[in-house]
């Protein structure tokens, strides 16, 4: 399937087949490193280890995961793109296996908070650049409707493995889920990924002819920036700021709202449910904004969805004690939510261009890891100070309206 002759005679573009991996990637990658907090119940019980310290190991994998993301996009350049995808699958599915082990607390925070981390890191950086690569005129619509994979593995994995977990207790469940993650990213990676289109003698969006390029303007072109050159330029900071508050407040709000709602009176199973609204409508913002994304251009697109982000936080700090409002806040949130985070790894790229776009991105999800970091243990202090969830939910609406006026202001480079 890797052969030049073989891509140029497929009925269709390589580049949808990237597409494809790149989608299953996401779908088992994110699948089991949403199912750790199912396995976290009857670890607890077995050990008697508090909740504080197993959700410890999942801090310890978020800032991991964040500090090597400049790491694997670096690597990536030095040994190429199938390599490190191989890697990163080995160590996320291997580390997630080797939960199974677990016989001490650190051996958690290693296995989990360390290895499985940098393989995540891998296998979020380098097939979200890669098809980056292999996409220009529809790069939003590749790259936005491959996050739909993401939905589909929290849907389809995370029941999965509760049935696995009940049946054959939690270690036999997360060995085997670990085996699998390895044998899906590692090996269908490595065989399906490759570097470019032009490594196999195709064009960019498998035309002859790319003139409609970069930030939905045609007269936009894109130039590949040495990554230093890049990151001193006012237009990457100024998307590394608005990734840094978008991805803070986004990895923050579910710790917060769903709780919120729960104090105030909302039945907690009920409550609950809104996490299934937000996974639908985030597939169906995937698919929506994607496609906007090509029409419109990256820069309008994010500052809409990171806009409609910000009134969905500063509407959950006024909502009343009412299920259908806190489900069609739902929507709101899913649907903006959706259309964001992929379409920063599709900026960077039409404005820094495709040859160091994985090091690029690997500084951007750095930075958007350190306000996933941050911005929760902000938010819970307010918690704490005020006596209620109000300030957090204000707090990170504010922070979402940097964002959106950050990537307002963040035009190509000169």
């Amino acid at each position: 399937m890797g052969g030049r002759f073989t891509a140029r005679t497929l009925p269709f573009y390589y580049g949808w087949v990237i597409f494809a991996v790149t989608f299953l990637i996401y779908a088992f990658m994110y699948g089991l490193r949403y199912s750790v907090g199912v396995f976290f119940t009857p670890v607890q019980a077995e050990f008697g280890w508090t909740t504080a310290m197993t959700a410890s190991a999942v801090t310890v994998f978020f800032w991991v995961y964040a500090f090597s993301a400049p790491l694997v996009g670096n690597l990536a350049e030095r040994i190429g793109m199938r390599r490190t995808v191989l890697i990163g699958g080995l160590l996320l599915g291997g580390g997630g296996a080797l939960v199974s082990c677990v016989q001490e607390l650190w051996h958690l925070y290693l296995f989990w908070g360390v290895i499985a981390a940098v393989g995540a890191a891998a296998l979020y950086v380098i097939p979200t650049m890669i098809l980056s690569r292999f996409f220009r005129r529809k790069r939003g619509r590749a790259m936005g409707w491959s996050s739909v994979g993401v939905s589909v593995g929290q849907a389809t994995i995370i029941p999965m493995v509760a049935a696995l977990i009940s049946e054959w207790g939690w270690r036999p469940a997360m060995r085997a889920l670990g085996f699998v993650v390895v044998a899906v990213t590692s090996v269908i990676g490595y065989l399906f990924l490759r570097e470019d289109p032009e490594s196999m003698g195709l064009k960019v969006d498998g035309e002859e002819s790319n003139d409609s390029q970069g930030d939905g303007d045609p007269s936009i072109h894109e130039r590949d920036w040495e990554p230093g050159a890049a990151m001193r330029t006012r237009s990457f900071r100024l998307v590394a700021l608005s990734y840094f508050f978008a991805i803070g407040g986004i990895i923050s709000i579910l710790t917060f709202v769903v709780p919120h709602m729960i104090r105030m009176g909302i039945d907690p199973i009920q409550a609950s449910g809104a996490f299934g609204v937000i996974g639908i409508m985030s597939a169906v913002g995937s698919f929506l904004f994607g496609m906007v994304s090509d029409r419109l251009g990256r820069r309008l697109t994010i500052f809409a969805t990171t806009g409609g982000i910000a009134i969905s936080f500063f509407t959950a700090s006024i909502l009343p004690p009412n299920l259908m409002l806190l489900y069609a806040w739902a929507v709101l949130y899913g649907l903006s939510y959706g259309g964001a985070p992929e379409q920063y790894a599709a900026i960077s790229t039409d404005y820094f261009g495709r040859r160091y776009s994985t090091t690029l991105f690997g500084f951007l999800t750095l930075g958007g890891g350190l306000g996933g970091g941050l911005f929760p243990l902000l938010g819970g202090w307010l918690v704490d100070v005020t006596g209620s969830y109000f300030a957090t939910l204000l707090f990170l609406g504010c922070g979402m309206l940097v964002a959106n006026l950050t990537i307002l202001l963040a035009g190509p480079p000169e």
